[in-house]
């Protein structure tokens, strides 16, 4: 399903003054429109209007025309929105939201070429085209809330899942910074058993060296005493027993 398109050309009904060149330029656009050379048909329509005449309005309806086709939307809305309060023929008024819509409509504005479309046939309830893009405009609405409402919901889950994964990986550095602690203090306690060991060794060391040194100390003493010679009177004898 398409929506449609309907552009259809303000002729020049009558050309009193065929060669003023408002009036050529207008013709020579609207031939140029019909060929699909939009570009030169926008560049005609706007030399006329830099002359004033009482086609103005034709040239301007046009112009909007080939801008849109164009692709240039939003200046072909603008084209379309001036010439509103130009006109009291409800008919082209119908024609102008008409083409408003369309310019949403390329825009992918569903909500705003729906509300032109509604304008378009409240003038002419009989613009069986604007009906249909009403109905077209309506769908594509639905579709684009609902796709909207799934990427919001593909993004929260995408969301939630980033923030587990940073969870995780928080978890995971905390565990890494826990593990890491008690090896550390796993090893500064073997540090300080060895340290505690080293000591006890140098102490029993220290320990053994003294008993030694006492030892030796000792026996140089008893070798001391045995060297020394027995004086008169000291455990000599006579011969005898004083009993």
């Amino acid at each position: 399903m398409k929506y449609i398109s309907a552009f259809a050309l303000l002729l020049l009904i009558s050309v009193s003054l065929s060669g003023q060149n408002s009036v050529k330029n207008v013709i020579d656009g609207n031939k140029a429109y019909r060929n699909q050379e939009f570009d030169k048909a926008t560049s005609l329509y706007r030399k006329s209007l830099e002359q004033k005449s009482d086609y103005d309005f034709q040239a301007r309806y046009n112009l909007a025309n080939s801008l849109y086709k164009s692709g240039d939307f939003q200046s072909a809305r603008e084209t379309y929105s001036g010439l509103l309060n130009d006109s009291l023929d409800a008919h082209i008024q119908s024609r102008l939201y008409h083409n408003i819509g369309n310019t949403f409509m390329q825009e992918k504005n569903y909500e705003q070429s729906i509300n032109a479309y509604k304008s378009a046939l409240k003038l002419n309830p009989d613009d069986n085209d604007a009906r249909y893009n009403l109905s077209y405009a309506l769908q594509m609405l639905k579709k684009q809330e609902q796709q909207n409402q799934q990427n919001q919901k593909n993004q929260q889950n995408q969301q939630n899942q980033q923030d587990q994964n940073q969870d995780k990986n928080q978890n995971k550095d905390k565990d890494k910074n826990k593990d890491e602690k008690q090896d550390k203090d796993k090893n500064q306690d073997k540090d300080n058993n060895k340290q505690e060991q080293q000591k006890n060794e140098i102490s029993a060391a220290q320990a053994d060296q003294m008993l030694k040194a006492l030892q030796n100390k000792e026996k140089q003493t008893q070798r001391e005493i045995h060297a020394q010679p027995v004086k008169e009177g000291q455990g000599a004898t006579n011969g005898y027993k004083d009993w």
